[in-house]
């Protein structure tokens, strides 16, 4: 076999890592502006646990066909990756890119190749074709970042593929966007994107990422993104993520209907159950009719992909590895597809100076335990007693709010109103791990349909839900249904639920004036957090399960121009502080309510 060859370059981009790496990390994209093919991937469980992944691409007219062993990286440090090929010119490579602090608020990289070539013509092609045509690439790549960072070039990376745009599809579905009110400089930004954005920004837009880029509300940026998709100028679909990964790899849903219960991911090899506020995710592209994209893989487990993750690491079989731990100072979770059970590690317990905390990876369980002594690479040691290698995740804990989940946008009315027939399928329950739910009725309305009759009462029911509806509304939340003059809504945040509930209470007073009536009506409203099941109830989107039956329940303790909340809503922090702002307080009693064996604690506000 011939000799390792070792081909680099480096480059100085004038900003810190913190900046530089989130562009840097997407190999994806990386391998798009390098000029490298599409590759297709063959993922095959094994045995201990994880997966075997074969990937095939064509390079100068030959497929080339290798194994794809895990990236290992350290968020703002490093990351590589280790492939062995089948055949063709290369035996075997390793490859990755470096970065450290060359000065203050700058960052020197490094990118670097080692390949072993399987016979002399290998080593040519290495020598004067490969290892020059990417070092030429990477630091192109590396100014051009710099330019990007300093806003003198609004593409990320250079020479990515851009496709054109059909004129008249597009002029057509911008003059319905206008015709629908959209501000003008929400219709120019849209179309700026879909004239000039590379075809990867196009494919799997997140419209909160876009928000945080343009400066604006998230939410205006997606009900723009909502009537865009009504006017033909891109499509929505629905992503199934999996809770480790955090990605998919099934076809993409473009209705709930498509959406079940449980999925699999192949790449993680688990079967878990989709959440409509985790899993379920919205996102958009652009229509094909408007401007056609490339959605092929160009790679597919680059730490771009997994910002979760801070750091992944491959322990060899009877080994041990030291490691630093994150820099984000907080919780984070240790997983391993070898290993059954993740485990939690707070920042506290990382050790100091003079403490090693040693991690043993059992096919069980995750086992740690402190030493003394320090190794000076860095605070945790791995160690696989296995005959197998492990990888090693570490990974946060909560899930980006990047990430535009099934019960945001289908608790906000505005999505509601706009796609009516989007609903699971009848024969799914999607589980919501966690729903606030809201209940009102109105104290007075039975004598005040006898004192003034059917026709007069209807008008002030009506005028009632007017301003129930613009509150819920005002704070993305959704009605689900009615109930003669009661409302069933939900909400994806407690602070905007609170809200709604006192934006309610105070704008009924001054909408349905008490002259005339026979007694003044008084908005009862009770709170709940808790799971349910998300269904289709008559073709609509629905909520079923304990939660929904007790925030039922509750409303019935209210005396009117109040709100009950349940124990697991009042312990939420934003309880505390709607309390606080709102200078009122909380009366708490037990009560046992009908087809509840337990009693349940309420808190009780006198909201007028």
């Amino acid at each position: 076999m011939l000799g390792v060859i070792h081909t680099e370059t480096t480059g100085e981009v004038p900003f810190p890592t913190q900046a530089v790496w989130p562009i840097l990390s997407k190999t994806d994209w990386i391998n798009r502006a390098l000029g490298l093919p599409p590759i297709r991937y063959e993922i095959q469980p094994v045995p201990e646990g994880g997966s075997v992944v074969t990937a095939r691409a064509k390079f100068l007219g030959a497929e080339l066909r290798w194994k794809e062993i895990p990236f290992e990286w350290l968020e703002e440090e490093f990351y590589c990756v280790h492939r062995i090929f089948e055949a063709g010119p290369i035996v075997e490579g390793k490859m990755g890119v470096d970065f450290s602090e060359s000065g203050p608020g700058t960052t020197r990289v490094r990118a670097f190749s080692d390949l072993t070539p399987r016979t002399s013509l290998g080593a040519w092609l290495i020598r004067t074709v490969l290892g020059p045509k990417t070092n030429r690439g990477m630091d192109e790549i590396f100014r051009h970042v710099g330019d990007h960072l300093r806003a003198q070039k609004q593409i990320v990376l250079p020479k990515l593929p851009k496709k054109p745009v059909a004129e008249p599809a597009l002029d057509a579905g911008l003059k319905n966007l206008r015709q629908m009110a959209a501000p003008s400089e929400f219709v120019a930004a849209l179309e700026t994107l879909i004239r000039e954005a590379p075809d990867v920004e196009l494919s799997h837009i997140r419209p909160f990422v876009l928000a945080r880029k343009w400066g604006w509300d998230r939410w205006a940026v997606l009900r723009l993104f909502l009537q865009a998709t009504r006017c033909g100028l891109l499509d929505f679909s629905w992503e199934v993520l999996c809770p480790n990964c955090r990605s998919t790899r099934e076809p993409r849903a473009n209705s709930l209907g498509r959406i079940h219960r449980t999925a699999h991911c192949e790449v993680c090899q688990i079967k878990f159950d989709a959440e409509f506020d985790k899993s379920v995710e919205l996102k958009f592209s652009v229509n094909a009719n408007v401007r056609p994209i490339d959605t092929q893989t160009f790679c597919l487990a680059g730490p771009g992909g997994k910002p979760h993750i801070f750091s992944q690491l491959l322990v060899g079989p009877r080994q041990s590895r030291s490691w630093k731990a994150p820099k984000r100072n907080r919780s984070f979770r240790l997983r391993s597809p070898q290993v059954n059970r993740p485990l939690i590690l707070a920042s506290s317990e990382i050790p100091g100076p003079d403490t090693t905390l040693v991690i043993e990876c059992l096919p069980s369980q995750f086992q740690i335990r402190s030493e003394p002594n320090r190794d000076p690479t860095g605070p945790l040691r791995f160690v696989n007693p296995n005959p197998f290698v492990v990888q090693v995740v570490l990974e946060d804990i909560e899930w980006s709010e990047d990430i535009l989940t099934a019960a945001q946008v289908t608790n906000w009315q505005e999505f509601r109103d706009l796609f009516d027939a989007e609903v699971i399928t009848p024969n799914e329950q999607i589980t919501v791990g966690s729903q606030i739910v809201l209940f009102t009725d109105l104290r007075g309305s039975t004598a005040m349909y006898n004192g003034i009759g059917d026709a007069p009462a209807y008008v002030v029911v009506r005028d009632h839900f007017s301003v129930l509806t613009a509150a819920i509304r005002d704070h993305h939340g959704a009605i689900v249904k009615t109930i003669g003059d009661a409302v069933m809504a939900v909400f994806s945040r407690v602070d905007e639920a609170l809200a709604a509930v006192q934006q309610m209470h105070e704008k009924l007073q001054s909408a349905i004036p008490s002259a005339g009536l026979p007694a003044p009506l008084m908005l009862k409203s009770s709170l709940h957090i808790g799971p349910c099941l998300a269904v289709n109830a008559n073709d609509k989107l629905d909520f079923f399960g304990t939660t929904i039956n007790l925030a039922a329940r509750m409303v019935g303790c209210c005396q009117g121009n109040d709100l009950t909340v349940s124990d697991e809503m009042y312990a939420r922090p934003e309880m505390a502080q709607f309390l606080e702002r709102t200078r009122k307080s909380a009366v708490a009693s037990e009560v046992k309510f009908r087809g509840f064996e337990q009693s349940h604690k309420v808190w009780r506000i006198a909201m007028l």
